[in-house]
Formats: C-alpha cells, structure tokens, sequence
C-alpha cells in the first residue's frame, strides 16, 4: 500500500484543510484535522463544510484503498453535535459494501472525547483504472 498511501497524502485540498491521513487499510480509512480558528463559522464552531471535507477525505482513501479508481456520487451527512476550536476530529471511513461497481461506505466523525460530532454515508463508483501501476 505504499505507493498508494503516499499518492493519497499528496492530496492538495486535504493538505490545504490540515488533514492528515494516518491510516489506510482495504476498505479502511482514519484521518485527522485540529480545528483552527480558520475552519471555524460565524457561531464560532467548525465549519459544517470543513467537517464534510474531513470525512470527505476519508472516505476517499476508503474507498480508493484496493486500488482501483473510485469516484464519489453521492454523500449524505448527518450532524450530531457541534465541535470548537482546538479539537482534534478524527474521521473513520469503512466499507459496508463492495460489489463489482459500487462501494457503499459508513463514515464516523469524532472528537478528541471520543464523540460523535457527524455521521455520513457515502457511494462510489469503481472505474477499472488503477490509481497507482
């Protein structure tokens, strides 16, 4: 999983958010991102878009993990508590499915407390095109 694993640490938009990408599995995915005061909205808790992006990230390595090109079409997030500057979320993708084309995918966001902060669920398409030869 190396070459793919440092493929996916290029990633300029995770990198631009702080996102760290700390570890990638088959049909796994844990990534990371302290909230700073730049991640947050106008009631001063993180930004639903930066949260969104967090599990975004995740779910992306998730389901890019064995290989093969896959695309996102369609991500529902729930939001379940607010988080503030200075946490530390971490996002945790898993595979719930893996049929020939489509991969359905559950992804948990959490606090440093261990707290559930946002819940999605995600689908992608499996092209044939392998991201790393």
């Amino acid at each position: 999983m190396g070459g793919l694993m440092e493929k996916m640490k290029e990633d300029p938009f995770a990198n631009y958010l702080g996102i760290t990408i700390e570890d990638v599995e088959e049909g796994y995915a844990k990534v990371s991102m302290e909230v700073k005061e730049h991640l947050l909205n106008f009631h001063g808790s993180t930004n639903g878009g930066a949260i969104f992006s967090l599990a975004d990230v995740a779910f992306a390595c998730a389901s890019n993990s064995h290989n093969q090109a896959a695309v996102g079409i369609a991500m529902t997030m729930y939001y379940m508590q607010a988080s503030e500057i200075g946490d530390r979320l971490v996002a945790i993708a898993r595979e719930e499915t893996k049929p020939n084309r489509l991969g359905v995918y559950r992804i948990e966001v959490l606090n440093d407390k261990g707290e559930l902060i946002a819940l999605a669920e995600g689908m992608v398409y499996r092209k044939k095109d392998k991201l790393v030869p």
